[in-house]
């Protein structure tokens, strides 16, 4: 169920780094890789629910999937939504302590 927790906290520390290397504030760069790490969770459930469509529908091809399908957030399972939201309040709560922090 917290799959995402440890590629949230990866993104988040490598986008730190990063910021660090190019001489970002460490709040910028915190909040930096929050969003990053929000985006790479949530890019994958969109895929993830575009294969699902393309399984079950039109004998596999892509072609025929509707445009923004995998973004019909309302037609993820549970635990793609519940997962998302944890990872995504995890990385939120790791900015705000740490900024918080300084």
């Amino acid at each position: 169920m917290v799959a995402h927790i440890p590629l949230v906290l990866f993104v988040q520390f490598a986008a730190w780094l990063l910021g660090k290397v190019v001489g970002i504030p460490d709040a910028a760069a915190l909040w930096l890789g929050c969003f990053a790490a929000c985006a790479v969770c949530i890019v994958r459930e969109v895929t993830q629910r575009e294969y699902q469509w393309i399984e079950a529908s039109d004998e596999g091809k892509r072609r025929n999937m509707p445009v923004l399908v995998g973004l019909k957030v309302w037609e993820w399972n549970r635990h793609a939504r519940y997962e998302t939201a944890v990872a995504c309040t995890v990385a939120f709560l790791v900015a705000l302590l740490v900024t918080a922090a300084h």
